[in-house]
């Protein structure tokens, strides 16, 4: 079902950026949103996920308006609801091989995904669970093209296609390149995003600072502020590079996957198997012929090898 893209209001102020994280389906959003909401509740501003557009009734600024959103998160990000007001932000995107995007998908599809916001999986679900792993690439191949969540079709691959790449105020990431080296790359996103703290405090006085803000915060919030003004109070913290290293530790694979290490594969799991690449371990001839027929534009068009 095709939407007319409505853009009712466009006076979003340009002074302060909002900030965002852009991604897609199977492309570590799970993880990544763990990372961008302790971040947001780290520094005390308000972050909002949206992975359908009718979340935001079609209308992203609107929504942005009406809701004051500081740090947005868009996955399944489809570049006509971003184009109108794309200056607006300031913020990274993330994207991955569409063979991996395959692989993963199918055992998420088959086993660990939530239905609970997307009723459509059901039946999804039902269809994979009657056919072979081999038969059941194929399938998923065929609903990223045409994947309805939650009323709404979202095209997976046609949505990475079709992303502006050349954007200077949107940092582009590889999913590999974050799996592969997370506490590099999470703090050139958040210094990129401009509120990573650039002082050159030793790391101490950056310590003695963190727990001063956040006992000052736990005072104004819990004891000295009628519970009716707390919404009166943005109280923002600075956020420190060895706090955000902390925070991609305390969301690493080993952890969220309950003690296994990435490549140790559990198929049942959400956190699979924490590694790229691994679509060479599933893809037979024929689906490497399939997708070189279908797919290797868009691999091209990703930077990523062609079959």
């Amino acid at each position: 079902m095709f939407h007319h893209i409505f853009m009712k209001n466009l006076a979003i102020s340009t002074d302060t950026p909002i900030l965002a994280y852009f991604g897609h389906h199977k492309a570590g959003s799970s993880w990544i949103l763990k990372v961008v909401y302790s971040v947001c509740s780290e520094i005390g501003i308000k972050s909002t996920h949206f992975h359908s557009p009718k979340m935001f009734n079609f209308d992203l600024a609107e929504a942005i308006n009406r809701n004051k959103i500081q740090f947005l998160s868009y996955t399944n990000a489809d570049i006509n609801y971003v184009n109108p007001i794309l200056q607006n932000f300031k913020g990274f995107h993330v994207i991955r091989d569409p063979r991996d995007t395959v692989v993963s998908a199918y055992f998420s599809h088959l086993y660990s995904h939530s239905d609970q916001f997307w009723p459509e999986l059901v039946d999804y679900r039902k269809q994979l669970e009657k056919v072979s792993k081999d038969e059941g690439l194929f399938l998923t191949m065929e609903h990223l093209e045409r994947l309805k969540y939650d009323g709404v079709e979202v095209n997976v691959f046609k949505d990475m296609f079709g992303w502006n790449y050349s954007c200077p105020n949107i940092m582009e990431i590889k999913f590999e390149e974050l799996v592969s080296n997370p506490y590099s790359k999470f703090l050139d996103i958040f210094q990129f995003l401009g509120i990573l703290e650039k002082s050159n405090n030793i790391a101490l006085k950056s310590v003695i600072n963190y727990r001063l803000q956040k006992v000052i915060s736990k005072l104004i919030y819990s004891r000295y502020m009628p519970v009716n003004n707390l919404n009166l109070i943005s109280f923002r913290s600075p956020l420190y590079p060895w706090r955000l290293l902390s925070i991609v530790y305390d969301n690493n694979f080993i952890k969220l996957s309950g003690a296994r290490k990435p490549g140790e594969e559990n198929i049942k799991s959400h956190y699979r198997k924490g590694i790229a690449g691994d679509w060479k371990n599933h893809f037979n001839d024929e689906h490497k012929q399939y997708f070189k027929e279908k797919y290797n534009s868009l691999l091209s068009e990703l930077g990523y090898e062609i079959l």
